[in-house]
């Protein structure tokens, strides 16, 4: 299985539909479930995930930058733009 998972990770660095953005002031998961439930249900986002650890939130989908920043700057987080 792990064989599977890391040609499968190798293929492509990531989807053209997906976007990392940083965002700080994050310090454990229940800041990046805040994040995520912020971007989750903006149009044009299939699917988010945020990371503390690496200050960084990634977006599946067509949502714009501004977009995103409006939804993180309004819970308090600061948004820095692509990773």
């Amino acid at each position: 299985m792990m064989k599977f998972f890391s040609k499968f990770t190798a293929q492509k660095p990531l989807d053209p539909d997906v976007t990392v953005y940083r965002v700080e002031d994050m310090h454990c998961s229940h800041c990046e479930a805040a994040v995520v439930r912020a971007v989750e249900d903006l149009p044009g986002v299939e699917k988010a995930k945020a990371s503390a650890s690496a200050n960084t939130l990634t977006i599946k989908g067509p949502a714009t930058e501004e977009t995103i920043r409006t939804a993180v700057e309004g819970i308090g987080y600061t948004f820095k733009g692509k990773a």
